[in-house]
């Protein structure tokens, strides 16, 4: 049985922004119509308008319960946060919310640690290995690459390799709670040791040191030491 890929379109950030500024707007129902309408200006085929609206809608409205306290929090301040902080938002919620997403992002971290820069056709090869090698793979693979690219997360070098956009520093301790929490989410655990939360190649893209005094304010952590020097974070029981 072969994995389900999802990810049809390129996602543009503007659209996600908007997105997320109607979601505690409306009911889900008007949510339909009123990004249907939203996007007509930039996607006139009915049929990539629906998948681009089922898109935002799995990312930034119908996330699973556990991040929905998190999304919430996080929408409450969003017209607060900086360009890059939204970016580093939806980053994890379309990681959360799209495993292929999360896959090629999870590619391109650990090959970025490897060398400067990463080809389209490694990624390709990767991700057809691990879904099947279809026509459907590609062209979400491609959609994948195309919105990363749009979000300059990622940069065209030659004609098909890519390398990293600079590194984008979260300070903020509402994001880095997010960080967090969409880690131990797509990682399926209650615990992680903070370097790795820090160093993680999903978020490549990102510098982040936690701050660890907020972190533990927010009282939905606990902090532990393993052996001498490594912190571990856990999710409290709630």
């Amino acid at each position: 049985m072969s994995k389900p890929v999802g990810f049809d379109q390129k996602v543009l950030l503007n659209h996600l922004d908007y997105t997320a500024n109607q979601t505690k707007k409306y009911s889900r129902k008007e949510m339909y119509t009123i990004l249907d309408g939203y996007l007509r200006g930039d996607i006139t085929g009915a049929k990539s308008r629906k998948n681009a609206i089922t898109m935002l809608m799995k990312i930034w409205y119908l996330v699973d319960e556990e991040l929905i306290p998190i999304r919430d929090e996080v929408l409450g301040k969003f017209s607060q946060l900086t360009k890059e902080e939204r970016v580093f938002v939806h980053w994890g919620l379309t990681i959360a919310a799209y495993p292929f997403f999360k896959d090629v992002a999870n590619e391109f971290g650990r090959l970025f640690q490897l060398q400067d820069e990463v080809s389209s056709k490694a990624i390709s090869k990767r991700m057809k290995e691990a879904y099947g090698d279809r026509r459907r793979v590609e062209v979400a693979t491609s959609a994948v690459l195309m919105s990363m690219k749009a979000w300059n997360i990622i940069q065209p070098v030659g004609r098909r390799s890519y390398t990293k956009g600079e590194k984008i520093v979260i300070t903020n301790p509402l994001i880095q709670s997010f960080l967090v929490q969409v880690l131990l989410f797509v990682m399926e655990s209650d615990s992680l040791h903070v370097d790795l939360i820090e160093n993680h190649q999903l978020f490549f893209p990102f510098y982040c040191e936690l701050n660890i005094t907020e972190l533990r304010d927010r009282k939905i952590f606990s902090f532990h030491r393993q052996g001498v020097k490594e912190l571990v974070i856990e999710r409290n029981a709630i």
